[in-house]
């Protein structure tokens, strides 16, 4: 809980009230029915503590990724996991992140009381890393956070960038909660990766892809079991909860539906695209079902005059005033944004 300190993220309704809310990144075909069931049903079992050991998800979730069960750990939502992976690293070395990224890396390393550095994609190249990237020495740092999907750029990092990034042996935590929501969700050999590289950590998240931001639920994948043992001491014993449990399993089963409603989502964001590409804004390249673009007049308080909340990206390191990052919604909801976007620029 956050007390007497602003929210350096989207999503935050509760304070701006009845507003259509773009500033969040969940997919907009909303929560499965089979979810949905799972967590009505869950509630009678509530009374009891939540398995510590999270075995039914855990070995469901094994089974989808192809990896072994101990290589895997819960936690509540993918950012309490950036934290355990933060108290997890040694002392005395700063850890890199690749920039512009989620706040919550350089927080949780500033809880953990390791000196953050930054490597800045540059706008001119689509905020992408290239191979300039992986000229850099990594025995400098104890780790480095890289999101494929970016967040707010939406940049799907080229494999062999990643792969290079691993082959280094540095410690890499490979944040891909918005991979999913991709259309090509399978571009990394994810499985194959946590085998051959303890030295990675992959993080997925079940809130993104099945509107699961409520409930709470994502999974770090290593096979280093000695680190992975070191951020599990970090957690609490019962921080997955009986709700969030049921939910993840059930959500397992709904791939068929994933696929289907990330096909529309992309087929709306083609048309999205094109409307915004009618406005005085510069958009950079998403493979995510987030956009990020620039403008040069302020959108986002005549936006909040109209209930549309979008995200101010001013605060993202390496980027700055004029950036807004938008997600993409059904279509009725992307027009009211166009409508709107196009009465308050010039």
């Amino acid at each position: 809980m956050l007390v007497d300190q602003k929210t350096p993220h989207g999503g935050d309704v509760y304070t701006h009230g009845n507003v259509l809310d773009f500033s969040s990144n969940v997919n907009p075909a909303g929560m499965p029915d089979r979810v949905r069931r799972a967590l009505a049903e869950a509630i009678d079992r509530c009374a009891q503590y939540p398995d510590p050991y999270c075995r039914k998800l855990r070995q469901k979730t094994a089974a989808a990724e192809g990896v072994s069960r101990q290589r895997i750990l819960f936690g509540n939502g993918a950012s309490e996991l950036i934290y355990s992976f933060a108290y997890a690293l040694p002392q005395g070395k700063p850890a890199l992140i690749a920039a512009p990224a989620f706040c919550e890396y350089a927080a949780a390393l500033q809880a953990a009381k390791i000196n953050t550095e930054y490597y800045i994609a540059q706008p001119d190249k689509g905020f992408a890393l290239d191979e300039g990237f992986l000229a850099a020495d990594f025995s400098r740092w104890s780790a480095v956070f890289l999101s494929s999907p970016s967040n707010p750029a939406g940049v799907v990092t080229d494999l062999p960038i990643v792969l290079g990034l691993l082959k280094t042996g540095a410690r890499v935590l490979l944040d891909v909660s918005f991979l999913d929501l991709t259309e090509h969700p399978h571009c990394y050999p994810l499985a194959e990766w946590v085998d051959a590289y303890p030295n990675l950590t992959v993080l997925r998240a079940f809130t993104k892809s099945y509107a699961m931001a409520g409930v709470r639920l994502g999974y770090a994948m290593c096979s280093d079991e000695a680190f992975l043992l070191r951020m599990s001491r970090t957690v609490q014993c019962w921080n997955v909860s009986v709700p969030a449990q049921a939910a993840g399993a059930a959500a397992l089963d709904c791939g068929a539906w994933l696929n289907g409603s990330v096909a529309q989502l992309h087929r709306e964001k083609r048309r999205f695209i094109q409307g915004l590409g009618r406005l005085k804004v510069t958009l950079f390249p998403s493979a995510a079902n987030y956009i990020l673009l620039y403008s040069p007049e302020d959108i986002y308080e005549p936006l909040l005059k109209k209930g549309i909340l979008v995200r101010d990206c001013s605060d993202y390191i390496g980027l700055g005033k004029g950036y807004y990052r938008t997600a993409v919604r059904t279509a009725p909801e992307n027009d009211r944004l166009l409508a709107a976007l196009a009465e308050v620029l010039p």
